[in-house]
C-alpha cells in the first residue's frame, strides 16, 4: 500500500445527520490512493493548536475500495474542536494535506471465511469500508453489528444501508449504553456472545470505543476465537495509550 504525504482536494460535500458532513476528497495530483476497506488517513486541518502542533485528524475511509482515486469520509462535529469544524465548514475545491493510508483493520486480500465486523458509535466509517471492499465480497458471510447509542446524529441506520451490500446481514443495537457508562462493556460483551452462539468466525474486525472493543476481544477468545483473528482499531478510549 502506497503511504505518505500528497496534497488532497475537496470535490464533494453534502451534510449527513446533524452536525456531520460527508466529504468526498481526491490527490490533486490525480494519483491512486492505495487503500484497502477499513484503513485510515491522517488529514492536516491547517489549524495550529495551543502549543504550537498542528491539529491532524484521521478519519477512515467509508468508501469501496474498488474506486481508489477519490474517496468518501464522514466527519462529526464535536463541540468546538478545531479539526472538526473546519472540515464541516471548509469549501469545495479546497486544498489540504494528509498522509497514509495506515491501519491494519482490513481482511486479507482472497478471505473467503466467515466474517463479524463490529461497531461502537463512529466505528461504523470502518466498519462501512471492511464490508465494502474487495475482500469482503469473497467471504462466504458477513456480518456487520452496530452498537449505537438512541440519538446518535453522526449517520443514521439508513445512511448505512444504502451504502452496504446486499449480502452483508447488518444488526443495530440501537438504545446502547452511552460512552463511559460502567456497564458498557459487559453489555457489549453479552450481545456479541449471543451473535457468534452459532461458532467462532475466521475474522473479527471490530473499530469505535477501546473501552469496549479490547473487552469484547478477550471475550471472543474465551469463546474459542483463534488466536489473531480479532483485529482492533480504537477510535477514543484507547487503553494501550494510556497505558505507554
Amino acid at each position: 500500500m502506497a503511504q505518505g504525504s500528497a496534497k488532497i482536494r475537496i470535490a464533494h460535500a453534502e451534510p449527513i445527520g446533524q452536525g456531520a458532513r460527508l466529504l468526498r476528497i481526491e490527490r490533486v495530483d490525480g494519483a491512486e490512493l492505495g487503500f484497502a476497506g477499513g484503513q485510515y488517513v491522517i488529514i492536516n486541518t491547517g489549524v495550529t493548536l495551543p502549543g504550537g502542533k498542528l491539529a491532524k485528524r484521521a478519519y477512515s475511509m467509508l468508501s469501496s475500495d474498488a474506486e481508489q482515486r477519490a474517496v468518501e469520509v464522514a466527519v462529526k462535529r464535536i463541540g468546538a474542536g478545531p479539526g472538526s469544524n473546519v472540515l464541516n465548514d471548509i469549501a469545495v475545491g479546497a486544498e489540504l494535506e494528509w498522509s497514509g493510508p495506515w491501519g491494519k483493520l482490513r481482511l486479507p486480500p482472497g478471505f473467503s471465511g466467515r466474517a463479524l465486523v463490529i461497531a461502537t458509535d463512529t466505528g461504523i466509517t470502518a466498519a462501512l469500508g471492511i464490508a465494502r471492499s474487495a475482500a469482503a465480497a469473497g467471504a462466504a458471510q458477513l456480518d456487520l453489528l452496530w452498537l449505537v447509542e438512541d440519538g446518535e446524529t453522526f449517520v443514521s441506520e439508513a445512511f448505512v444501508r444504502e451504502r452496504l451490500p446486499a449480502a452483508v446481514r447488518l444488526t443495530v443495537a440501537g438504545g446502547f449504553l452511552p460512552v463511559g457508562h460502567p456497564e458498557r462493556p459487559a453489555r457489549a460483551c453479552a450481545l456479541v456472545g449471543d451473535h457468534v452462539a452459532d461458532g467462532p468466525r475466521d475474522a473479527v474486525l471490530c473499530a469505535g470505543d477501546g473501552a469496549v472493543i479490547y473487552p469484547i476481544r478477550d471475550r471472543l477468545a474465551s469463546l474459542g476465537a483463534p488466536e489473531g483473528s480479532v483485529l482492533l482499531e480504537s477510535f477514543f478510549n484507547n487503553p494501550m495509550k494510556k497505558s505507554l
